[in-house]
């Protein structure tokens, strides 16, 4: 019976120990990346390596950005089956009937219109709350701190800000983490390539149309921000903060003489080198270990940026005192 009890008991501290350790701990983070307008000699790359975004989290998006609704594929899905006279038919419309288990939809990933220009400030409209095993949640901006910070920077001369906000994420390790998509500033799209090269505007063509004669859309062009790239934070012994960013600054570069668009790679070669106008991009890459509660600044000739990671109340404390609010609440009446 003793024997019986014991095994029980060490059963279910192996079992809150394993709880224990795949619950996530959350974080509260910071951050405000400024300009410093600075005449400095050192030379940076052409273009940056482009940034990998792919899989980032975007907070910026969704709180400045209008969404655009994907337009549907016009054709369905189809599972092709052969009948007896050898014609193909839709698995789903054969004979009237359904012979298969429709195909679900594909998600269709959200499309946002941006404005020109990024406001420096991003902050949700109103309070988030954060779930247990969810994703990051944007705070308020009466949720910040660091309103004496960025006044205090402000004043300094040749200073700009670029971005503020703040979030609360759940922080993993680096092989599970998932990094914070940053963004802010002028969109240099409609001026500038990806790479720098200055766009040159070709005579304007007739438009083209479909076959029903309405105009065909010009294909989307993806922005280029003036600051832009991504934060990772992950947690392993100590909290580590990962960089890679890239501000954008218009200057000049000797390059050939030839349209930035031309096919000739010969007559680029051959060409003789002027000074051009050229998207310069300035790289911010760093990896460091952190402390929580401490406010670090990660300095840089052209650009700063200022990072606190806050300890919180967790998801599921939250959640509790939430509930426990909801009972005494409905007790008073």
């Amino acid at each position: 019976m003793l024997r019986k009890l014991a095994v029980s008991i060490a059963t279910l501290i192996a079992l809150s120990h394993s709880q224990v350790v795949q619950a996530e701990a959350w974080f509260e983070v910071e951050v405000y990346v400024f300009e410093r307008q600075s005449q400095s000699s050192e030379q940076w790359p052409d273009a940056p390596n482009k940034t990998k975004t792919d899989n980032a989290i975007d907070l910026i998006s969704p709180a400045i950005a209008q969404a655009i609704t994907p337009i549907p594929s016009a054709s369905a899905p189809c599972t092709l089956v052969f009948d007896a006279d050898a014609n193909s038919h839709c698995a789903e419309t054969l004979n009237g009937t359904s012979t298969s288990e429709p195909m679900p939809a594909a998600p269709a990933s959200v499309e946002y219109r941006y404005p020109p220009v990024i406001p420096a400030e991003i902050s949700s409209a109103q309070i988030s709350y954060p779930t247990a095993n969810g994703n990051p949640v944007l705070l308020t901006r009466s949720q910040s701190q660091f309103a004496s910070i960025i006044n205090s920077i402000s004043r300094e001369r040749g200073t700009r800000s670029l971005l503020h906000m703040a979030w609360q994420q759940p922080m993993r390790g680096k092989s599970g983490s998932v990094p914070i998509r940053l963004f802010a500033g002028k969109d240099f799209s409609g001026t500038y390539h990806f790479d720098g090269r200055k766009i040159i505007k070709q005579a304007q063509a007739e438009p083209m149309t479909n076959a029903d004669g309405t105009p065909m859309l010009a294909p989307a062009v993806s922005p280029v921000w003036e600051l832009d790239g991504t934060l990772n934070i992950y947690l392993s012994h100590y909290l580590y903060i990962e960089t890679a960013l890239h501000l954008r600054k218009e200057g000049r570069k000797l390059m050939p003489a030839v349209p930035s668009d031309a096919a000739d790679t010969s007559a680029t070669l051959t060409a003789p080198k002027v000074m051009t106008p050229f998207l310069m991009s300035v790289p911010l890459e760093q990896n460091r270990r952190v402390k929580s509660e401490e406010i670090h600044y990660l300095d840089h000739p052209e650009m700063g940026m200022v990072i606190q990671i806050r300890k919180m109340a967790q998801p599921s404390a939250m959640q509790n005192n939430q509930n426990a609010e909801s009972i005494q609440t409905v007790g008073q009446y």
